[in-house]
């Protein structure tokens, strides 16, 4: 049973780990933003507070084997991005290192890239680069767009497909998504905490097709039973004006994954298979779930 620190515990990824960990018989201490009511808060120690000032919840990661690094900013200004992605974790690593941590699991994305123009991309770089230089024993998941029960890019999809008159397409609507359903996540996640095979790894996992976006579109209209016009809109223009939309307080159903201009892909669609031994869940089966009665 492993004694672990959890961040991004009421997250959309954390939702699903959380309760899996519990059900594993392992100890989890949550580190969050705000406190929520949860059931399932109710079976862990929870802690309130930012990572970049750690005073509050320093104790918690003391006598922890185990830090499960899920929290994240994905979208917001570039110094947001980097405060909360970069200096975040590099504090959370510094941290761990003091705690004597021996297991530190970060979720990254497949586009960390050392490029300043991707903020988001630059900043998750960044804070793989920090626990790469620690002296953790560490394993970082680099992860394609993540799909399921609460999931902010397929559920976008779904939001627009069932309450607009036509569904707009972004861009071309060629850019391809290797969708990893979370399920699959947690599984990976569970079995890299227990084992100790992933040390010191960096994988990079998708789900066992690549689809392109018009794909999951289409995908998503037959699952739903309807017929509706797609429509392709300009990417740039679609990203300002939801952004300026956002800053106004208007939410949009809009994902930043829906504006991603390169391929969102593992270099295999074999990989979970290949390193985890079981075979993913395609998207057919995700919606499925998902619409099941």
């Amino acid at each position: 049973m492993a004694q672990i620190f959890l961040t991004g515990a009421t997250g959309f990824i954390g939702r699903h780990l959380l309760p899996a960990l519990i059900q594993a018989n392992h100890h989890v201490r949550c580190l969050m933003r705000k406190t929520v009511n949860a059931k399932t808060l109710q079976h862990c120690s929870v802690y309130q507070g930012d990572l970049l000032q750690p005073q509050p919840w320093e104790p918690a990661i003391m006598g922890a084997n185990t830090v499960i690094h899920l929290a994240s900013a994905h979208r917001g200004t570039p110094e947001l991005l980097h405060r909360t992605n970069a200096e975040g974790t590099a504090q959370l690593v510094a941290l761990a290192e003091r705690a004597g941590v021996h297991k530190f699991i970060y979720l990254s994305t497949l586009t960390a890239a050392p490029k300043p123009q991707w903020p988001y991309a630059y900043s998750t770089w960044l804070a793989e680069g920090a626990i790469q230089q620690s002296s953790l024993d560490y394993t970082i998941v680099r992860c394609s767009v993540i799909v399921g029960p609460g999931d902010p890019f397929l559920g976008g999809i779904i939001k627009i497909a069932q309450r607009w008159p036509v569904v707009p397409v972004i861009g071309d609507g060629q850019t391809r998504f290797q969708v990893l359903d979370v399920r699959d996540v947690v599984r990976c996640l569970l079995q890299i905490v227990r084992e100790e095979r992933f040390s010191k790894k960096l994988l990079s996992i998708g789900g066992p097709e690549a689809l392109s976006y018009e794909e999951i579109v289409d995908r998503v209209l037959v699952a739903l039973r309807v017929r509706k016009r797609k429509v392709h809109v300009p990417r740039r223009l679609t990203r300002w004006l939801v952004s300026r939309l956002e800053e106004w307080g208007v939410h949009t159903p809009f994902a930043p994954g829906h504006f991603l201009s390169r391929d969102h892909c593992a270099q295999s669609l074999n990989v979970l298979q290949e390193h985890f031994g079981f075979i993913p869940k395609t998207l057919r089966h995700t919606l499925e779930d998902a619409f099941a009665p």
